[in-house]
C-alpha cells in the first residue's frame, strides 16, 4: 500500500516522472505545472464552499419558493372570489 501512494504521488509530482517529463522546456513545463496547481485550489476551494454553503443556499432559495407560492396563490384567489 505505502509503494502504490509513493508511486501514485510521483506519478503526478515528480517532473522527472510524470507526462509533462515529455515537454523538453523547463520553464514551459513548470508554468503548466503552476497552471494545473491554481486549477486545482481553486477547484477543491469551489467544492469546499459548497458543500459549506450548501444548505444555506438550499433555505433561501425555498424561502423564495415559498414566498412566490404564498403570492401567486393570493393573485389567484383574489382574482376568483370577489372581496366585499
Amino acid at each position: 500500500m505505502r509503494q502504490f501512494i509513493v508511486d501514485s504521488y510521483n506519478g503526478v509530482m515528480n517532473a522527472k516522472l510524470n507526462p509533462l517529463r515529455h515537454i523538453p522546456n523547463q520553464d514551459t513545463r513548470n508554468a503548466v505545472m503552476l497552471g494545473l496547481m491554481c486549477m486545482w485550489c481553486v477547484i477543491f476551494a469551489v467544492w469546499t464552499g459548497a458543500m459549506v454553503l450548501l444548505p444555506a443556499s438550499i433555505f433561501f432559495h425555498a424561502l423564495l419558493l415559498f414566498g412566490l407560492l404564498v403570492t401567486v396563490g393570493t393573485f389567484e384567489l383574489a382574482k376568483t372570489k370577489k372581496v366585499k
